[in-house]
């Protein structure tokens, strides 16, 4: 059976879905996060465990610490592999602010051994922002994936919408365009949130990908709810659903994933 070049899924961490306003402006934290990917046709399953420290530097920076286990699993496999991430946002002034990130892992099939992104975003009106990125993958067996990227984000009483178009290249393979959307609300009382993303163009919500699945006819689709417990404990939950345009054969995969954030402030 062929490889899966996986790396983080969905929760595993957070940080990894294009950024959200409260991702940066939260207080420090500690989240820990488990998360169940299993795909169709016989292709198996991932299962990740992550736990992620939030630390609030100053009024400027914010950095994510995130060491991660998972294994991969089919038929005719079973591989383990640890890794860690991290992620510093920072404010350069009241217009821009960027945002990098950088994950290394065991170059086994179970994530990526080597992933790189940046993002910069631009404050262009008082309710609309404007963010490009860049993104570099290498995944299990040396496979590299570049990725470019453009979007904005509209601002709203109770919530914000963004859309981010990405143009991603496949080493070996052909270029193609990537849309994902999300949508973030509010509750009206208190603070709790929901966060709805929907992608065509290699699973864009995640960074599993089936060998020869970069040909830009993926979708994928993830809602999120995070529900206040107590002052400083949330339960984070989400689920989704993803397919891999393959030849010959479409591989559906869904995922759910529940972690818990401790707001250490």
């Amino acid at each position: 059976m062929k490889s899966l070049h996986s790396a983080l899924v969905l929760l595993a961490p957070l940080s990894l879905l294009p950024a959200t306003p409260a991702q940066a402006g939260d207080g420090p934290s500690v989240t820990v996060a488990a998360s169940s990917q299993d795909f169709s046709d016989g292709y198996g399953s991932l299962r990740s465990v992550t736990l992620e420290y939030k630390a609030v530097l100053d009024d400027d920076t914010t950095v994510l610490v995130s060491p991660v286990v998972g294994q991969r699993r089919t038929a005719s496999m079973e591989e383990s592999a640890v890794g860690g991430g991290a992620t510093v946002y920072h404010d350069w002034s009241g217009t821009v602010s960027t945002r990098t990130q950088a994950f290394v892992a065991e170059d086994e099939p179970v994530f990526a051994n080597l992933d790189l992104s940046q993002d910069v975003t631009v404050k262009v009106a008082s309710q609309t922002t404007v963010t490009v990125g860049g993104r570099w993958a290498r995944y299990f067996g040396g496979k590299e994936v570049t990725f470019l990227s453009v979007g904005a984000r509209q601002y709203f009483k109770g919530g914000s919408v963004a859309y981010r178009l990405s143009r991603i290249d496949p080493e070996g393979g052909r270029a193609f365009l990537a849309h994902l959307l999300n949508l973030t609300l509010d509750d009206p009382h208190g603070a709790g949130k929901t966060r709805l993303w929907l992608g065509t163009g290699a699973a864009s919500l995640e960074r599993s990908q089936l060998e020869d699945s970069f040909t830009g006819h993926d979708w994928s689709g993830l809602v999120q709810r995070a529900q206040p417990l107590t002052g400083k404990l949330a339960l984070i939950g989400s689920a989704g659903v993803s397919t891999y345009a393959r030849p010959g054969d479409d591989i559906t995969s869904t995922t759910i994933g529940l972690g818990l954030k401790l707001g250490l402030d």
